[in-house]
């Protein structure tokens, strides 16, 4: 099995540790290094820091990051903010949550096919064409613990717009016409139904990836003067 590079060392002998590993509950002493592999989403590493300071553990995810997508439409003068409903139990364990559409990038895609694949599975709705890349660099989700120093490495945002004749009004916001979506074909990760919220909404949401995303199309739509759009 490949296994991705990383920054993460071998511990040399004698060097001090903060960090413990256990293994089936139980301590094992003087781990040198230490790799969880799996071939679709990446390396999980832990030894010694770069700078040889410290111990540490890094992810080196298939890619350096995934990616992510986001819908929008503007609707009666208005910016709606699509996102998805489903449970992650490590953001919120006593409920499901809301965030854009994004996922891990398959070893064989691109970041491109990432995100248009990733919306159509959670979205259930066929806008390959509409689909494009943000402005701005490759992000890095937690600089502490997440590498993406290869080249092209790191998490792509990348944007869809729905035209106001594919939503329709609803309590919550808007919801895409039914006979645009598809049967769901990917409950695995518990997708329970997307809605687009007002962006103010969107922004207030405990999902980094959600804030960053609309953040770059933020920059994206002021570039091309629809702030007035935005601040309504």
């Amino acid at each position: 099995m490949k296994i991705l590079p990383t920054l993460i060392e071998a511990i040399p002998r004698g060097m001090g540790r903060g960090w413990s590993v256990f293994i089936n509950e139980k301590p094992v002493p003087d781990v040198r290094e230490l790799q969880l592999v799996h071939e679709k989403f990446g390396t999980l590493t832990y030894g010694k820091n770069p700078s040889g300071k410290f111990d540490q553990w890094a992810f080196h995810e298939v890619g350096g990051g995934g990616a992510v997508i986001v819908p929008f439409v503007r609707f009666q003068n208005r910016l709606f903010i699509g996102v998805v409903e489903q449970n992650r139990p490590f953001q919120k364990n006593s409920g499901p949550v809301l965030n854009v559409p994004r996922g891990f990038m398959d070893p064989k895609e691109s970041h491109f096919e990432s995100a248009v694949r990733e919306f159509r599975e959670e979205v259930r709705v066929e806008t390959v064409a509409r689909v494009f890349l943000l402005d701005g660099e490759p992000g890095n989700p937690n600089s502490a613990f997440f590498e993406t120093w290869g080249e092209g490495e790191g998490v792509r945002f990348y944007a869809v717009e729905m035209m106001a004749d594919e939503v329709k009004a609803a309590p919550y916001g808007l919801s895409i016409r039914k006979d645009l979506v598809k049967p769901m074909s990917k409950s695995a990760e518990g997708i329970m139904n997307s809605v687009f919220i007002p962006w103010q909404k969107a922004m207030l949401l405990g999902d980094m990836m959600t804030l960053s995303g609309v953040g770059r199309l933020f920059a994206y739509l002021s570039a091309r003067q629809f702030v007035h759009v935005c601040l309504d």
